[in-house]
C-alpha cells in the first residue's frame, strides 16, 4: 500500500491534465469532427505522464477511485471549455458514485460557472462490463439526463450476454469495443458482434459509435454496417489540443 501514496498526492496537488480525441462521422468519404471525448493523465512532479490505468490502480490500492474519478471529471469539464458547439465526451465510474445528487454537484456547478451547455456534454460510463448494480447506474443516469445531459456506455460487446441488460439505461450513444472493432473487417465472430450490437442500438434510437479504428478496412467494414460514430488513431491519436480538422480518410 505504501507503494501507492503517491496517489494521494497526486489528487491533492490536482497534478492532471487532459488530452483529447475527436470523433467523427463520415459522409461521402468526408471526415466531420463531432465532438472529442477528453482523456485524463497523471503528472509527474518533473511534468512527465501517467498513464491513466497506472493513476487507477494506485487509487484503487488506497481506496480513492472516487477521490481520482471526481479529480479527472473536475479538470475535465474545466478544459472542456475550449470546445465550441461541438460534443464533448467525459468519462466517469458508476461504482464510484454513491450518491449522485452528493456526488455530482461540484461538477455541475462547475460546468454551469463555465457556461457549458448541458446538451453539449456526454457523460461516458467506462468499466461498463464491470456494472452489476443496473438500478444504482439508472438512478445516477436518470440524474444526468433531467440536467439535460446525454450519456454513453463504453466498451460494450466485452461481456456481450450481459449488452441487453445494460441497455435497459437507455443510453443516447452506444460505444463498440476495440476487442470488436480491431480487425473486424477480417473476422466474422467479431463481425457478427458488431452487427448484431448495431441492431439493438439502433432499435433503441441510440448512435452506434466505433471506437480503435486503426485501419481503413476495418472502417470501410463498419460504415458498410451502418455505424454512425468513429473514434481511433485512424483518424487521430489523443492530443494535448483538440483537433480541429481531419483533411482525408482514404490513403
Amino acid at each position: 500500500m505504501k507503494d501507492a501514496l503517491w496517489i494521494d498526492e497526486l489528487i491533492e496537488d490536482k497534478r492532471i491534465c487532459s488530452y483529447y480525441q475527436p470523433i467523427v462521422s463520415v459522409d461521402h468519404e468526408r471526415v466531420h469532427i463531432v465532438g472529442h471525448e477528453i482523456l485524463s493523465r497523471g503528472l509527474e512532479e518533473d511534468g512527465s505522464i501517467i498513464p491513466p490505468f497506472k493513476m487507477f490502480e494506485a487509487a484503487q490500492i488506497r481506496n480513492k477511485t472516487f477521490a481520482l474519478d471526481r479529480a479527472c471529471r473536475l479538470e475535465a469539464v474545466k478544459n472542456a471549455s475550449i470546445i465550441n458547439r461541438q460534443l464533448i465526451f467525459i468519462n466517469f465510474i458508476p461504482t464510484a458514485i454513491y450518491n449522485p445528487e452528493h456526488c455530482l454537484a461540484s461538477t455541475f456547478a462547475l460546468i454551469q460557472e463555465l457556461n457549458i451547455k448541458p446538451e453539449q456534454i456526454v457523460f461516458e460510463v467506462i468499466e461498463t462490463k464491470d456494472v452489476q448494480d443496473i438500478e444504482h447506474l439508472k438512478n445516477i443516469l436518470n440524474y444526468y439526463r433531467s440536467h439535460g445531459f446525454k450519456y454513453t456506455l463504453d466498451d460494450v460487446g466485452v461481456g456481450y450476454n450481459t449488452l441487453k441488460r445494460l441497455l435497459e439505461v437507455e443510453p443516447d450513444v452506444v460505444k463498440l469495443a476495440f476487442e470488436f472493432t480491431n480487425g473486424v473487417s477480417k473476422n466474422e465472430k467479431q463481425k457478427k458482434v458488431a452487427q448484431e450490437m448495431l441492431a439493438i442500438t439502433h432499435k433503441m434510437g441510440a448512435k452506434a459509435l466505433a471506437e480503435g479504428v486503426e485501419t481503413e478496412d476495418d472502417l470501410k467494414c463498419l460504415i458498410e454496417m451502418g455505424y454512425d460514430l468513429f473514434q481511433g488513431y485512424y483518424f487521430a491519436k489523443p492530443h494535448p489540443t483538440p483537433v480541429k480538422e481531419i483533411h482525408s480518410i482514404y490513403v
